[in-house]
């Protein structure tokens, strides 16, 4: 993780502590665990905002959530944050 996407990674964290659970998170963030992280959401039926804040900061593509297992109906949930 550059410097740049960790300070926005942690100002997201800093403000989202009203509550919500992206505070769990560690330090430092590897594109694959964000990987990791997004299908877990997905499954577990979490299509909250730190999840799309998640995708939209890595840049993670549909094709990426595809091939990590994501199904066809689960990428549409998030049809708007994925760049088309």
């Amino acid at each position: 993780m550059g410097k740049a996407k960790k300070r926005n990674f942690h100002t997201c964290i800093n403000h989202s502590k009203q509550g919500c659970s992206i505070d769990t998170l560690p330090s430092a963030f590897s594109r694959d665990e964000a990987i990791s992280l997004i299908i877990q959401n997905v499954k577990d039926n979490n299509f909250s905002e730190e999840t799309k804040d998640i995708i939209s900061l890595f840049g993670i593509t549909a094709e990426e959530l595809a091939e990590a297992g994501a199904s066809y109906e689960e990428l549409l949930a998030f049809k708007s944050v994925f760049l088309l």
